[in-house]
């Protein structure tokens, strides 16, 4: 056997590996991007915490990062695996995690540091004197200034290391995950409370997690670096009282467990974790004497000798308590904070405390803690333009072992319909519920709404069970509890999300006792501020979302969405029973037959005025068959295809209907079953006679619907190789690289524009369209390097705007650019204004004059009686009902204009004008004016298959337009006004 060298080139080499792993893992690697970048795919790193470090490579990769150390030549693949031997066996910080060893180029080991992750210097000075020491075999003697012994320490650590998991654990350990805390952990933000929050009065369910944001504007935000920072340099004498408050599941305990291992390591303070549902009768003193201690040193008596020295810990200032969950602890609420600061006196009021408590505790009333510096955990966010990504880190991160799931869930949050979902799970708690349930799923969500958040319910409850125990009789009845509770908060106008004291009480009982305690204690209902006209309490459900769910399971009967007497409403068009009538139709202990009632009933409702409504309860019911596979799915999501894209009446005659119900079914199809709408939008591709329509139909099943379907590439590649009008087919070859990114018909066919077409601006469109499905081709590059050198200041600033966007959407574009001089000059350049545009811009205005609005009235008015020109009278008409809004001969020209305009462009202008200028007390006068335009057509022919509906169809976007802002019995009321028979007996 070989000697193994442990001389000085041995220890060099092996230093070096080391110091370029620490440099690589903590972004510190001070050399050429490109290289690095290139690196990055084949050097896997996850720090499982601040000083482990889990390594996947192969031995040739190793080379080449010792290669980017400034001055050095890299390492050859013996010294990389001899280097990677040494830190295994030698100085014994490296773990071999590989399953066969021998001859393997491939790498995965941990790295064990002795210090922190970014204390690089102390890391290597240690690995110098290991080195040393174990060659020598002398006592390894550390000196102060890297290390100092500190038995309370270590006896603190000890502790922590057993009491520090995370807290969802308990939960997915049943399923056979655990995970360690950094490993999953994503460092949420801070912000500062200044006072009691005010709670916002007009949150939506699709903003659910906003009622628990605080309204005021002058509060400190913080990092959770920025925060410990602020801790570490706080110099004064007085001792830290900080409390981190929130809504269940808002991270609060990962956020004391990150401090107090910060403390740990950052500091020779001692942190004493304490969870305050153990204490039981106990106070905190003796709490930490009796058991804390106890535990600590592992001895069944504790020597006084050690109990003093254990509070002189205490008096020298250095303890840091750390308590964790006041609303846990085994006594009424109210008295949980006075309880608190009745603990903190003696030798245990000399330590540094932080606290973690719920909100509805923490603002209850009168705070014996109000001095305390009181803190609440932000949100997780989604990417935006002030915001990163956090949901999307912590997937991945609890993906890491497989990042194919942690992609397939991240799009499917992203489909249309997953807005409250999306919002709820901004909440660490229940985004880690999501993440467990999508792992058991293995990839898939349940198939309804109803079901997940049944599961979600059930994980809730399983999590707190060791806290506060639950039988199956009791979680039924506070579940039927909380159903009629959330039932008749939305039926309440004045309720909805935010429920008063009295309110609940009258529900749910006294707050100190059965269900309402029950519910408090859960975190299904929590205080979330002081009603400013009552002086009450004021609730809320732990998400909107779980109110709306619980609500639906207080429902049997589906007539229940429909007609009410008293008072008159139709629950199907009001938009807070939307979610509710869903997660009813997802609800497994609901028989499919009452569900296809249901359904039959909504595609079937006739309302009476026009088919506004009955559009409505049908574009529901194709959102209701996403939760329940009715039988009448097919026939739904068809007739949502035809009103789409239109349908066939004769050779060469295609029929659209109105613009309104064209966009109300292209949302519809968004949110229908997703899986029957790709097999009927694949057929409609495949027998549509309308070019136009299949290439339409065809994007939107290859672009949202199915990426990258191949029946719609194959149609689109049809079309792109048919059509020869050049701007159409250049939207098409757009469509199908966007479709298949790097098609090579899309590519052919806007390359062989670019070389054929006359017109420049064809060509830099051209240009433009193929740099974005082909980054880097010559034929974009060369077209905008001619087009770049153009003196038309107008065609150099579309080129440079051009340039812009590609570069926005695809920063590897830099690359080309700067490889052309005259393309990067002209990208920094600004053109944004022209020498004509800044003569205007520099012409002094005159000031205004005062206007007589009498004489302006009448010159409007007679220049609409006398005028000829419709756009004229338009502009006229519109300017006069601003002016004075009750005017007749305004409100009359407009009426005239949507009904009898000369042009479709006319009664188009008409009507956008009508929509900008129009009040909602003059909606019935204008529906009395054009209803006529509908009353003796056949409902069932509301589109354009006939010449009545194509001269009329702006005069029915007006009517849609005045639906939307009215309920459905105000609408029939104004509707039938004429008519004697009574409203309410006719519905």
């Amino acid at each position: 056997m070989a000697r193994v060298s442990l001389g000085p080139e041995a220890k060099k080499r092996t230093c070096r590996l080391f110091e370029a792993l620490l440099a690589y893992a903590n972004d510190a690697l001070d050399c050429d991007e490109l290289a690095l970048d290139a690196l990055q795919p084949n050097i896997q790193i996850r720090w499982l915490s601040e000083t482990r470090l889990v390594i996947r490579t192969k031995v040739r990769f190793l080379q080449a990062l010792t290669g980017l150390q400034q001055g050095e030549k890299p390492l050859n693949s013996e010294q990389i695996k001899e280097s990677l031997r040494r830190l295994a066996d030698f100085v014994e910080i490296l773990e071999d995690n590989r399953s066969t060893r021998g001859g393997s180029e491939n790498w995965h080991f941990t790295l064990n540091l002795w210090h922190h992750r970014h204390d690089t210097e102390a890391n290597l000075q240690r690995f110098d004197l290991e080195w040393e020491r174990r060659r020598s075999g002398k006592v390894l003697e550390v000196s102060s200034a890297v290390e100092e012994k500190n038995p309370w320490k270590d006896i603190c650590k000890g502790m922590l290391h057993n009491q520090l998991r995370l807290t969802t654990n308990p939960l997915t350990s049943v399923d056979g995950m655990n995970f360690e805390l950094d490993a999953v952990y994503v460092p949420l933000g801070l912000v500062e409370r200044k006072q009691r929050d005010r709670r916002r009065e007009d949150i939506l369910p699709t903003q659910g997690s906003r009622l628990y944001e605080s309204e005021e504007t002058e509060i400190m935000h913080f990092t959770l670096d920025s925060f410990l920072k602020q801790l570490a340099s706080n110099n004064s004498q007085e001792l830290h009282r900080i409390a981190v408050v929130g809504e269940p599941g808002a991270g609060k305990t990962t956020l004391l467990q990150k401090v107090a291992c910060w403390i740990l390591e950052n500091s020779e303070d001692l942190p004493i974790w304490v969870t305050l549902a153990d204490l039981q009768a106990k106070c905190l003193e003796d709490y930490l004497i009796q058991d804390w201690l106890r535990a600590a040193i592992r001895k069944r008596h504790v020597p006084v000798e050690i109990e003093e020295e254990f509070c002189e810990q205490f008096y020298q200032g250095r303890v840091w308590l750390l308590l964790d969950a006041v609303d846990e602890m085994a006594m009424e609420s109210s008295y949980a904070l006075s309880k608190i600061a009745s603990f903190l006196t003696g030798w245990v009021g000399t330590a540094n405390v932080i606290l973690t408590c719920r909100l509805n505790v923490w603002d209850a009333g009168k705070n014996a803690l109000s001095t305390f510096q009181t803190y609440r955990n932000l949100n997780f966010t989604y990417k935006s333009n002030q915001s990163p990504n956090l949901v999307g880190q912590f997937i991945q991160r609890w993906f890491q072992d497989n990042p194919i799931l942690a992609e397939r869930l991240q799009t499917e949050l992203e489909q249309p319909g997953r807005q409250r979902i999306k919002d709820a799970v901004k909440n660490p708690l229940r985004l880690a519920l999501m993440c467990r349930t999508w792992a058991l799923n293995q990839g898939e969500f349940p198939s309804t709404k109803a079901t997940l958040y049944k599961q979600f319910v059930e994980a809730i409850y399983e999590w707190k069970q060791d806290r506060f125990f639950t039988t199956s009789t009791q979680r039924q009845q506070l579940n039927q509890a909380l159903g009629e509770l959330a039932l008749q908060a939305i039926s309440t106008a004045d309720t909805k999300f935010r429920l008063s004291h009295s309110f609940v009480c009258k529900l749910l009982g006294a707050p100190d006792e059965g269900l309402f305690q029950l519910a408090l204690l859960l975190g299904w209902l929590n205080q979330v501020g002081i009603s400013e006209t009552q002086g009450e309490k004021v609730y809320a459900f732990y998400h909107p979302t779980f109110q709306e769910y619980f609500a639906a399971l207080a429902i049997n009967d589906w007539q229940f969405f429909f007609n009410t007497v008293s008072p008159v409403s139709y629950r199907i068009f009001e938009p807070q029973w939307r979610e509710v009538i869903l997660l009813w139709l997802g609800r497994e202990d609901i028989s499919g037959q009452s569900k296809d009632e249901f359904i039959k009933a909504l595609i079937k409702f006739d309302d009476g005025v026009g088919k506004y409504y009955s559009y409505q309860a049908y574009f529901l019911a194709a959102a209701g068959v996403a939760e329940f596979p009715s039988t009448l799915s097919s026939e739904i999501i068809n007739s949502l295809i035809k009103w789409r894209f239109g349908y066939p009446v004769a050779q060469n005659k295609w029929c659209r209907f109105p613009a309104p119900v064209q966009e109300g079914a292209r949302v519809a199809l968004l949110k229908t079953d997703r899986k029957c709408a790709i097999t009927l939008l694949s057929e409609f591709i495949q027998n549509c006679p309308n070019e136009f329509e299949t290439w339409s139909a065809a994007y939107s099943l290859g672009r949202t619907f199915d990426l990258g379907n191949t029946i719609a590439i194959a149609a689109l590649e049809k079309l792109v190789r048919l059509i020869r009008q050049e701007p159409l087919r250049l939207q098409s070859a757009d469509s199908l690289g966007k479709v298949d990114p790097g098609n090579k018909t899309a590519i052919n066919a806007l390359t062989e524009i670019i070389e054929s077409s006359k017109k420049d601006s064809v060509r830099r469109k051209g240009a433009y369209l193929l740099a974005k499905i082909d980054p880097g081709n010559q034929t974009a590059f060369s077209t905008f390097e001619a087009f770049a050198t153009s003196e038309n200041l107008e065609i150099r600033r579309h080129v440079a705007e051009n340039m812009r966007a590609l570069v926005a959407e695809n920063s590897s574009i830099l690359f080309h650019i700067n490889s052309i001089p005259v393309l990067a000059n002209l990208v920094n350049l600004d053109l944004t204004k022209s020498k004509k545009q800044l003569v205007k811009s520099s012409k002094s205005r005159k000031p205004r004059k005062p206007v007589d609005i009498t004489r302006l009235v009448a010159a409007l008015e007679n220049g609409i009686n006398l005028g000829n020109d419709e756009d004229i009278k338009i502009h006229k008409a519109s300017k006069l009902i601003l002016l004075d809004p009750d005017n007749k001969i305004a409100f009359d020209t407009l009426i005239e204009l949507v009904k009898h305009g000369k042009s479709d462009d006319i009664r188009k202008h008409a009507v956008e004008s009508f929509k900008k200028v129009l009040r909602d007390e003059q909606i019935p006068k204008l529906i009395a004016a054009i209803k006529d335009c509908f009353c003796n057509q056949d409902v069932k022919t509301l589109h354009v298959t006939s010449l009545h509906m194509e001269q009329y169809r702006h005069c029915y976007k007006l009517i849609w337009y005045c639906a939307e802002k009215m309920n459905y019995i105000d609408f029939y009321k104004i509707w039938l006004a004429t008519d004697t028979t009574d409203v309410t007996d006719d519905l």
